[in-house]
């Protein structure tokens, strides 16, 4: 496994057939956005086939794969892997997590076994370790940094909380304000929030799922209706799997469990929001 140098930077390959996650990953891999971290050298497929055929041509320190995509799945690429004698560590992602589909992947070869409503920061700290990086940019401090001269929309950022609970919304909004060069905006419920986001046309919105005039899942459907281009994270106190497949099948960029991990919010949103600024100027 090669670690990180000036001359040659880790190499990782990531696997996914949805877009905006495979868009987010490539950034936090690339320039590592507010974790800090130094940078990879990423390589994308967006299917089996596709990855299987990269494998055969390149080398990679990290093999990031998604469980399940709409020409096979992961475990076809650790087949592959087996039969190939190939022994890069590989992550697995998994809407599902049953036991004994862990057993499997791990028995095949996969060195971990992550589900996706966990976060991309358990992503984040397994790469680390795996690419034996220092991980002093993945620490809980407050400060999110960015060294990306890439052309963006240098205006404020316009960030959307869409919670009916006013103290979630107040703690969330006194968090993403501490991003700096961000405008926030609260809405109580599911109808307000998404006739605001038609209005504003913000960023990012943060969506809660449980609401009682229209719950998250109605309220992200209705923003893919209403074209509305906003980066779309989810908070929710649901844990499991298949909400958090639902909310990104339906268009959601990550899904981040209650009880919140602030500083780790405040970073997931200072990526999705410097993506999202220079979607604005493509």
């Amino acid at each position: 496994m090669n670690g990180y140098s000036e001359s040659s930077p880790s190499k990782v390959l990531i696997v996914d057939d949805n877009e905006a996650i495979l868009e987010f990953m490539v950034e936090v891999f690339t320039s590592w956005g507010p974790f800090g971290a130094t940078p990879c050298d990423v390589v994308t497929a967006t299917g089996v086939q596709i990855a299987i055929e990269t494998l055969g041509q390149q080398t990679f320190d990290l093999i990031i794969l998604d469980m399940q995509m709409a020409d096979g799945n992961g475990l076809q690429i650790l087949e592959y892997l087996q039969n190939e004698d190939v022994d890069t560590p590989t992550v697995i992602i998994s809407a599902d997590d049953p036991p004994e589909l862990q057993k499997k992947a791990l028995d095949m070869g996969a060195r971990s076994f992550l589900r996706k409503g966990d976060g991309v920061e358990s992503l984040v700290r397994t790469a680390l370790t795996l690419l034996d990086t220092a991980p002093s940019g993945v620490s809980r401090a407050d400060e999110a940094s960015f060294d990306d001269r890439r052309e963006e929309d240098s205006g404020p950022g316009r960030i959307l909380i869409v919670d009916d609970d006013p103290l979630v919304s107040d703690a969330l909004g006194s968090m993403v304000n501490l991003i700096g060069n961000v405008e926030v905006r609260l809405a109580p419920g599911g109808r307000s929030g998404l006739e605001l986001a038609r209005e504003w046309d913000p960023h990012v919105i943060l969506l809660d799922i449980a609401m009682p005039d229209m719950d998250g899942r109605q309220t992200l459907k209705a923003l893919g209706d209403a074209e509305v281009k906003s980066r779309v994270i989810m908070v929710s106190s649901f844990r499991d799997s298949e909400t958090a497949q639902e909310c990104l099948e339906l268009g959601a960029v990550d899904y981040i469990p209650k009880p919140v991990d602030f500083p780790f919010l405040k970073r997931a949103v200072a990526g999705h929001l410097a993506l999202a600024r220079r979607e604005a100027v493509t």
